[in-house]
């Protein structure tokens, strides 16, 4: 159900084997300069892991992490690769994954040798989101036999060689797969910049034993193409002496395993010396290739291997040319036994604090000192950390002290809760408001809970459990603070400071059992229960409460262990005060403000100091209870309240408090008599936040190549501008799927691809159609049609710049006999019409079952969608059925000269039969008009979209309503966006219908006579001279093509009915995980990916939740960029100027895809959500010719957009609606403004202004 895969490949009885190992290692490089990034983390046992980082930023320098050339550092995760501050996780298996840095990192020249100078240290923060553009190439599946097959002809064979030979490939597993890298990077003192990387991906777990091997050069390659490579060649001698192995990856998505090479291993820097140049060949699927790597002086890092020492690695950087004509990017990397060995300085694993796994406990109460109170299930998030840092203090040798105290646990708050039926219908009630079961206020009945909460009493084993520890403790007579511990909260993932009530300065038997219940009933405070509705977790929820000792403090404050604004890991900022530490955090005092730097080497120094005010600080009263002080000594204010001394002890000790969590911590801290005390230590998470740029590029698609057509053209219809996460997984992968299915249909794709996309790309939320990988799809019909057609026939153009040569590029050459034989295709698109007849079928009794609750539903909807995509693949091949015709008639207008004739088209293909969708605007007439005959336009006109909806659905509409009602459920699975699940069909939520039902109303509008025209009539009408035998066969082709788009509009209506019924289950989906509280909203559902959506149904993670609202607001950004039509490479949006320095007239050209002339005003918008401005007699200007304008055809007088095409659907049905429309009306949206009086000719194909 889940999205996430588990971190470690390996099982835990291989991880207890010194030679283990789970290794993830990426590369990038920049085409434009000389920026590059290299980084790897290796888990190995004991709670280490190996650390690659290398990285160059142009004009800014080199840089590697501060352990280079050794490469060990302590493992700071379970959940993902971390260490050394590098994060690598995975997002979705086999296609994204997220790379982050937050660290030092050591600048200047790469070092080739060990050294004790530290160097510069510089502050560095980069997160990359890392997504494929290839296939997985699994070495033990995918490798080429013969490479294996020479390496073995050159060994003496004996049953041990090849038992080695089966146990290696056993114990260990590669995969690669290349991809794009793009993120920000923060370096110290310089600016942020936005980094575009391709590169290598490469998996590697199992057990590997190094001191096997004797050295190898591996080289990994990717050209400008999109060709990526990978070359080695190994020497090991318990198996084989010379291994060649590697493969090339085509930008078509095929990938080959390399079968012969001349490269030797002997005569590749086998004495130590690595070369300048190198050159080799080598052949993979029938094709040769020559190779030649250009090293990099300057960028040659190195690091030891692993603990022992025994071996070193050198990456060098290089520039790749292929066969004299591609140029490529990548490295060398040579590898090297060093008999020596132990060049590595001993490296003692650090302390680290890991939650002990044991059964839960039966008790009410546990010591700080037991094991169960580190434990988040039974004590709380709080409650654990300080049991933790108990632990830590006794292995530090009590350096510091964690003052003594217990946990109240779950388990206790359970108990209570089950005793007092009264809470348990309280907290029944909260639930069904929040979740928005039933009505009433929130605020106040979280109000009226917590009264009911402090009213009622600890049972008696609770209270005895209670007072028997602290007399065991001794604290019957102490000052204790008594603070809440939610479980889950004051974790990496989870921190809700300020939303529950502490207790501080109690004492005796009464305050402290009221202390508890105050805890407890500040869990169900409104903005405690908001904050975990808004999150969506469970509103009924489980909390420890901490008991602990109060430090009469001399002073006291907070330290963080990172900069807590830029996450700088080389500072430590402490807040101090006199007295204890509460007056720290508030505002009404301005406490001392001491910054220290450190460093692994050059310890610690104090650089700032900023004395505050102190005004006031908090004493603990003899009594109980705090009390706040005037400071009485106004010459102590003038100076630190803490000495040097104290300052670099706790800072020091803090420093292995983060090693041993293995994270940034916030700590409180306390001194007394030099005595120094940490209260507790929370994880600080602030500035792990990802930024909008990333949360902007989240889904960017993986380029392989700047050489790559995309194109807006076809997609934009069904998904203009930026579209919801939901959609992407879903619509996305559907699109993917259809385009991979035409592809291997066709025989230009030999395979699907499961981890690939290939042939459909997303942008900034914007999705895009790949024109080469299109046409590389389709080459067995460029054999029957002109060349330009399969490249050009999504943006309905000619597109001079492409060719032949660029499918090549592609790596795409197929036999003579696939071209003209496709079989397959054939018979798929002579089945189009059965599969077509079993959709009508299907359509009269499909649903998807609502299941009983949500995880049902979710269940349900993911075992129905294989029928979205068929349904959709369905429409798709039954369109390029039924489109031909018109294909035809195209290459007979253009008489063979390959120009798109769409003056001619727009007159020729009026009047298609029988066209459900076509009928639309003419229906919206028939109910403007049955609302007039009604006699109560003026009253209807008044009404609230609510009210005027109930009324259509009601008997006292009469003859109105019937028509309302009919028009629903013929049209009703229409929406404002055909691909968009997040947009409601017409029949779930009509009130989006009454808008221009009413101003069509209150308006003169006259509706539109539909006028016929024979196809004699239309020939005559074309100004195109037809002679010979294209005049004989133009009337056939003409009845043809008009029967042929009626066709193809009746296909994507079955398409859009299946897909309306898959948007009804996703709201109806999202409607059942609000009310059973696994989301604040509704809407929030579409801004989570279809598997995301699984992962919240059985994990409830609080992540995905605060990452969708976020991409909420984000999504409202993406929708402001508009791009170009055609783009080659990754695309740029454009911007006002480009745009308006497109033309300096007035008068804007498009190609003419409805006849007639039209006067009104500019209507200017940017998507339907705009069109309630639309008045009667509008021209309307969009840049997309979206499905959802064709509703507000009757208020028209024109149509004008900036894409589309002759047989997009608004515009086939502007022509049977008799709408005057020219389309590809470059920069019109721009250069007009809503209220411009303009005149739309649809038969020269210009707009242009009126003087006022």
């Amino acid at each position: 159900m889940g999205i996430r895969s588990p971190a470690m490949s390996i099982s835990e009885h291989e991880m207890d084997i010194s030679e283990a190992l789970d290794s993830v290692y990426f590369t990038g490089f920049t085409e434009a300069d000389k920026t590059f990034v290299i980084v790897r983390l290796a888990r190995r046992p004991n709670g280490v892991c190996e650390i690659w980082l290398f990285l160059r930023v142009d004009g800014v320098g080199e840089f590697q992490h501060p352990v280079h050339p050794d490469m060990i550092v302590a493992d700071e995760s379970e959940k993902c690769w971390s260490g050394g501050g590098l994060t690598i996780e995975c997002l979705e298996p086999h296609r994204r994954w997220k790379i982050a840095f937050q660290g030092l990192l050591r600048k200047g020249p790469y070092r080739q040798q060990w050294s004790d100078e530290e160097g510069e240290l510089v502050h560095v923060k980069f997160s990359l989101r890392w997504t494929t553009f290839t296939d997985v190439f699994d070495f033990k599946f995918d490798s080429h036999p013969d490479s294996f097959a020479r390496a073995l002809a050159l060994e003496k064979w004996s049953q041990e060689l090849f038992q080695r030979i089966k146990r290696d490939g056993e114990q260990h597993s590669r995969y690669e797969q290349w991809g794009q890298q793009i993120g920000e990077i923060e370096i110290e003192n310089h600016q942020k910049r936005e980094l575009f990387l391709r590169g290598i991906r490469t998996h590697s777990y199992g057990i590997r034993n190094w001191e096997e091997f004797y050295r190898y050069v591996m080289l990994l390659m990717h050209f400008e193409d999109g060709t990526s490579a990978h070359l080695t060649v190994l020497c090991k001698p318990a198996t084989t002496t010379h291994l060649a192995v590697g493969y090339v990856l085509f930008p078509n998505g095929k990938k080959a395993g390399i079968d012969w090479t001349d490269a030797l291993l002997a005569e590749m820097a086998d004495d130590g010396i690595i070369k300048d140049t190198y050159r080799v060949s080598f052949t993979a699927d029938g094709k040769s290739f020559s190779v030649s790597a250009t090293l990099d002086k300057e960028a040659r890092p190195m690091v030891y291997n692993g603990l022992i020492g025994k071996g070193v690695f050198h990456e060098c950087i290089a520039d790749f040319q292929l066969n004299s004509s591609l140029r490529g990017w990548g490295l060398v990397e040579f590898y090297y036994r060093d008999e020596v060995g132990d060049l590595v300085p001993s490296v003692n694993s650090p302390l680290k604090l890991k939650e002990p796994s044991l059964p839960a406990s039966s008790k009410f109460v546990v010591s700080f000192t037991e094991e169960h109170s580190q434990c988040t299930k039974e004590v709380g998030g709080k409650g654990a950390q300080i049991g933790q840092l108990t632990r830590l203090q006794g292995q530090l040798g009590n350096q510091f002290i964690v003052p003594p105290g217990f946990c109240v646990t779950v388990l206790a708050l359970e108990q209570h809760i089950k005793q007092n039926q009264a809470l348990q219908e309280a907290v029944k009630e909260l639930t069904q408001v929040a979740c928005k079961i039933k009505p009433g206020n929130l605020q106040e009945l979280c109000k009226r809970y917590s009264e009911t909460f402090n009213s009622t009493r600890l049972s008696c084993e609770i209270e005895d459990a209670v007072l028997q520890r602290l007399e065991e403790l001794g604290l019957q007579q102490e000052l204790l603070a008594v603070r809440p511990s939610p479980v889950g909260e004051d974790t990496t993932d989870k921190a809700a400071a300020g939303q529950l009530q502490s207790e501080l300065g109690i004492k005796g038997r009464q305050q402290v059992c009221g202390a508890i219940l105050a805890c407890w009933a500040s869990l169900y405070s409104f903005p405690a229960v908001r904050y975990r509705h808004q999150r969506g977790q469970l509103i009924p929820s489980l909390m420890g409460v901490v008991i602990q000792q109060m430090v009469p403090a001399e002073a006291a404050g907070t330290l963080f262990t990172c900069d807590p604004l830029t996450g700088h890991p080389g500072k430590i900022i402490i807040k101090a005060n006199y007295g204890i530490g509460e007056s720290t955090v508030t505002s009404n005092v301005e406490p001392d403000t001491i910054t220290l730097l450190h460093s692994p080497k050059s310890g610690l120094q104090v650089t700032s100091k900023k004395i505050g005010s102190k005004k006031q600080h908090v004493h603990l009263s003899v009594g109980g209870g705090t009390m706040m002080l005037e400071d009485s000594h106004p010459t102590e204010t003038s100076q630190c309240c803490i000495s040097d001394d104290i300052i670099l002890k706790v800072a020091g000790l803090a420093l292995w408090v983060r090693k041993a969590y293995g994270s940034a911590r916030d700590i409180e801290w306390a001194v007394k008599e030099n005595l120094i005390y940490f209260l507790q230590a929370r994880p600080m998470t602030s500035f792990n936040m990802e930024s909008d740029f990333e949360l902007m590029h989240e889904f960017d698609t993986g380029l392989p190549s700047d050489l790559q057509w995309l194109t807006t053209a076809t997609i934009s219809e069904a998904a203009p501008g930026a579209i919801t996460p939901l959609t992407w997984s879903v619509f996305g992968t559907a699109t993917q799927y259809v385009i991979q299915q035409l592809g291997a249909l066709n025989g230009g794709l030999s395979q699907l691809k499961l981890h690939s996309l290939r042939g459909l790309d997303m942008y900034c939320g914007h999705l895009f159609l790949s024109i080469l990988s299109y046409a590389a799809s389709c080459e067995p019909s460029n054999v029957i049609n002109q060349k330009n057609n399969p490249l050009c026939s999504p943006v309905e153009k000619e597109l001079n710049e492409l060719g032949f040569h660029d499918i090549i590029l592609q790596g795409l050459h197929l036999s003579p006999w696939r071209k003209i034989f496709s079989f397959k295709f054939m018979k798929f698109l002579l089945n189009s019409s059965s599969k077509q007849r079993y959709w009508e079928e299907q359509l009269q009794n499909f649903s998807i079952p609502s299941g009983s609750d949500a995880a049902e539903a979710y269940l349900h909807l993911t075992k129905m969608l294989p029928e979205y995509f068929n349904a959709y693949l369905t429409s798709v091949m039954s369109s390029s059925a039924s489109i031909m015709w018109t294909s035809y008639l195209i290459d007979t207008l253009s008489q063979g000269e390959n120009k798109l004739t769409a003056e001619a088209i727009a007159v020729l293909c009026k009047n298609c039969p029988d066209a459900l969708s076509t009928e639309l605007p003419h229906s919206v007439e028939v109910i403007i008009q049955a609302v007039r005959d009604q006699g109560n336009s003026a009253e209807f006109a008044k009404m609230d979209s609510q009210t005027a909806v109930s009324w259509l659905l009601s008997a006292d509409s009469g003859e109105a309503g019937k028509t309302f009602q009919s028009f629903l459920k013929r049209h009703g699975f229409f929406s404002f966006g055909e691909a968009e699940l997040r947009s409601k069909p017409w029949a779930d939520d009509p009130t989006q219908l009454i808008p221009l039902i009413q101003r069509a109303v209150a308006s003169n509008h006259i509706s539109k006579k539909k006028t016929q025209t024979s196809v004699e009539e239309a020939i005559a009408a074309v100004k195109i001279p037809i002679t010979g035998l294209r005049k004989i066969i133009l009337p056939l082709l003409v009845r043809k093509a008009r029967v042929g788009i009626s066709k193809r509009e009746y296909s994507k209506t079955l398409a859009r009915k299946v897909y309306a019924l898959f948007k009804t289950a996703y709201w109806d989906l999202a409607r059942q995980m609000v009310k059973e509280g696994f989301l604040p909203d509704e809407d929030l559902l579409f801004f989570l990916t279809h598997a995301e959506v699984g992962e919240i149904l059985q994990h409830r993670p609080l992540d995905i939740i605060l990452r969708a609202n976020r991409r909420k607001r984000i999504l409202d950004q993406q929708n402001l960029l508009q791009f170009p039509e055609v783009a080659m490479g990754r695309p740029v949006p454009l911007r006002f100027k480009e745009v308006a320095d497109l033309t300096t007239e007035t008068v804007l050209s498009g190609i003419i895809i409805s006849q007639g002339v039209a006067k009104g005003t500019a209507r200017v918008l940017k998507s339907v959500a705009e069109a309630s401005s639309i008045q009667q007699g509008d021209i309307l200007i969009v840049a997309i010719p979206e499905v959802g304008w064709t509703y507000y055809f009757p208020l028209l007088g024109g149509l004008v957009t900036e894409i589309g095409g002759i047989l997009s659907h608004g515009g086939i049905i502007a022509r049977e609606y008799g709408l005057p429309c020219i389309m590809k009306c470059k920069g019109a949206t721009i250069w007009f403004k809503s209220g411009d009086k303009v005149i739309l000719d649809g038969f020269k194909g210009t707009v242009q202004k009126l003087e006022e």
